[in-house]
């Protein structure tokens, strides 16, 4: 069979749990561009007003985007597809409000009001990292961006991104760090890393976390981000 390309949208039953719909309920839904956030942990920024109340139709939410009046991480999106995930932060310049896109306990975006979002202190997760030209330490984050970082930056820790995107703080992996868990059974946790314990061939890399309530629990290192 003939490779079609991909396609722009996806079925409702198909969509990703973070993209928080009824499934039954929508035949097709907009699919976000390829390019920063994972698919499985993305929502394109049309859904974003639609569940915001701002656009009651894919049109009306479209026409919003492309007017210039939506900003993503401080800057004018005008793509109504442009993925968006965990820690962006979305404003409505007509509308004066703001949002920052999070994850619930059920593992969907949830999207929370911020009255005054702080582009000088946004958090990512460092999910690689690799040697440039004069031996310059590159990291990837979680939203797909790359930047310079110091060398003692390492593979699941979490940076702090300054409104120019450079390195303003690295929150490192350790025990005794406040973290968020992302992904997994016990998604939208937050806690105290206890523990780190090293992986095998044959297991990842894993913490002890333990919440402000309740009793502790272990999940892969890749499950978590260090919040402070």
């Amino acid at each position: 069979m003939a490779n079609r390309g991909n396609r722009r949208h996806m079925t409702g039953l198909a969509a990703p749990q973070y993209f928080a719909i009824h499934h039954k309920e929508q035949s097709y839904i907009a699919k976000p561009d390829a390019g920063r956030h994972r698919l499985q942990r993305s929502i394109p920024l049309m859904l974003v007003l639609k569940k915001l109340g701002f656009s009651g139709t894919a049109n009306e939410a479209r026409k919003t985007i492309q007017s210039g009046s939506v900003l993503v991480n401080s800057k004018v999106v005008k793509a109504p597809k442009y993925p968006v995930g965990l820690n962006d932060i979305v404003e409505l310049k007509g509308a004066g409000k703001s949002y920052t896109v999070g994850i619930n306990q059920y593992a969907k975006a949830d999207l929370v009001e911020t009255a005054k979002p702080d582009y000088d202190a946004m958090l990512f997760k460092v999910v690689g990292k690799y040697k440039a030209k004069a031996n310059q330490t590159m990291i990837r984050l979680h939203d797909g961006r790359i930047t310079k970082a110091p060398k003692e930056v390492n593979v699941n820790d979490s940076v702090l991104i300054d409104s120019k995107g450079s390195v303003k703080k690295v929150l490192p992996m350790k025990v005794g760090s406040n973290c968020l868990v992302i992904d997994g059974v016990h998604v939208s946790a937050s806690g105290k890393i206890k523990e780190l314990k090293s992986g095998t061939m044959h297991t990842s890399a894993s913490a002890l976390v333990v919440p402000e309530k309740g009793d502790g629990f272990e999940t892969t290192i890749q499950n978590i981000m260090v919040t402070a």
